[in-house]
């Protein structure tokens, strides 16, 4: 049985981008999960240890933000979702958008994205 797991609005503060002024004073970026995992254990246990843990979730992509510099956020949600799989075995698949509030662009914007999904390779 699939369901979804969801982390929506992670804010976390970081110094990736392209331009200088982005990687020397930093900047906020807001992300959001979405997880395709196997439920069926966790529904009839009713036990998180049969589920994905959303805390844990939560570290994990905290950890792999912070891993290294990304110009891109592309780039940076890529890493965050193959992190997330490769540290879960009942997910599925990871979607993963990073949203930039404060892009160097010349227009007013709520912000821009990037979203990646990952999908566990199946066997055979």
């Amino acid at each position: 049985m699939k369901g979804v797991v969801e982390v929506i609005g992670l804010v976390l503060f970081e110094h990736h981008g392209v331009h200088e002024a982005e990687r020397k004073h930093g900047q906020r970026f807001i992300v959001d999960i979405v997880l395709e995992v196997d439920v069926a254990d966790a529904v009839k246990s009713d036990r998180i240890a049969d589920t994905v843990d959303y805390g844990e979730v939560v570290a994990v992509a905290e950890s792999a933000f912070r891993d290294r510099h990304f110009f891109l956020i592309e780039a940076c949600a890529a890493h965050v979702a193959g992190a997330i799989l490769a540290h879960f075995p009942k997910v599925h698949s990871a979607r993963v958008t990073v949203k930039k509030p404060s892009a160097p662009v010349p227009a007013a914007i709520d912000h821009v994205a990037a979203t990646i999904t990952v999908a566990r390779k199946r066997d055979g």
